[in-house]
């Protein structure tokens, strides 16, 4: 062949290139169901003139990949009571795959760590990231999973009951499992990259286990830390000392009050006082020669008890404090009662 009419030959991609061009796109690649053509073309000259070829246009068509990412959106730790109960795990899903795909979200307890959590519901978050169980967040359905678009994200909570009695710094592992909708109905749990469902993706395509192995597995902890002090004051009796047993709220009346301490979790709670200001309409009787009654012992509004329980009054401030010391949880309720006159 004259080599200046080999320089000639050419292949003609134009076709090509605007096929592709054309084509839908997302992050993890071309969609799914996209009919690529592709047709070439051969140009070249003889001595008689010049002649143009076209070969038969070939099509592929993409197969559907599936993938799926999961982030764990929590801290290291989730800090829980013992017991507590609807405790949240936060997790955003995202379909990475370039078809649309529905995913199923289970949740197990991982062996090795010191407690089981009661695994109880998954909520599909409303949107704005508060978790507000049956309100505005639904229940998650694996059974007619949310159809997630090539690229779309939802946010999900796991919820869990932490069981009573646990010691200080326990902790529980939750591992949340999410797996193709598609490759679960086909009873294969545990897809591996390149497996394949015939005929199962968008479009009548094949279903295509991608890089993520058409699954993601994230973990979170539970920890054990918080220690709840809880108290509550109520009035017992109202003493108007007129006569005739009377409970009248009036000036120079007694009014009885008791305080309830308790702790709740796990752990210990150290170093717990109790401060009562009282207001302006109320003095402790006899002020500072008062009566403190601390779990049940009758204290001078400046002694110390035997268990080393503070109790003080100051008239200055009008304000009765008790120092409980170190109360550890499921300790009975620590118990303060005082009497006050209306000024």
């Amino acid at each position: 062949m004259n080599k200046k009419i080999f320089r000639r030959i050419a292949l003609s991609t134009a076709a090509l290139w605007s096929c592709f061009l054309a084509l839908p796109s997302v992050a993890a690649g071309t969609a799914a169901g996209t009919t690529i053509s592709n047709t070439a073309s051969v140009t070249y000259s003889t001595s008689g003139g010049q002649t143009a070829t076209s070969v038969t246009n070939t099509q592929i068509k993409v197969q559907e990949v599936i993938n799926v990412s999961v982030v764990n959106q929590n801290a290291a730790n989730v800090s829980v009571s013992s017991p507590d109960t609807d405790v949240p795990l936060a997790f955003d899903i995202t379909n990475t795959g370039n078809g649309p795909e529905q995913f199923t979200v289970t949740q197990t307890n991982i062996t090795g760590d010191n407690f089981d959590a009661t695994l109880d519901f998954i909520y599909l978050d409303d949107g704005d990231g508060v978790f507000e169980p049956n309100s505005d967040d639904i229940l998650y359905n694996n059974n007619s999973a949310t159809l997630l678009q090539p690229d779309q994200k939802i946010s999900i909570w796991a919820t869990s009951d932490i069981p009573s009695n646990l010691t200080d710094s326990f902790y529980a592992e939750i591992q949340l499992t999410v797996l193709s909708k598609t490759f679960a109905d086909a009873n294969n749990f545990n897809p591996q990259a390149g497996d394949v469902l015939a005929g199962q993706g968008e479009s009548s395509t094949d279903a295509v286990a991608g890089t993520s192995q058409a699954r993601e597995i994230e973990t979170a902890r539970y920890l054990v830390t918080a220690i709840d002090v809880n108290i509550t004051k109520s009035v017992t009796e109202v003493r108007d000392n007129l006569g005739q047993n009377g409970n009248q709220a009036v000036p120079g009346a007694e009014v009885d009050y008791v305080i309830t301490v308790t702790v709740t979790g796990s752990g210990t709670a150290t170093g717990v006082v109790v401060a009562d200001p009282l207001p302006n309409e109320l003095r402790l009787k006899d002020e500072s020669n008062g009566i403190i009654v601390v779990n049940s012992v009758n204290m001078g509004a400046a002694e110390k008890a035997s268990d080393g329980d503070d109790a003080t009054y100051d008239a200055n401030t009008n304000t009765v404090t008790v120092d409980l010391g170190d109360i550890t949880a499921g300790d009975p309720a620590a118990e303060i009662k005082i009497t006050t006159i209306i000024q």
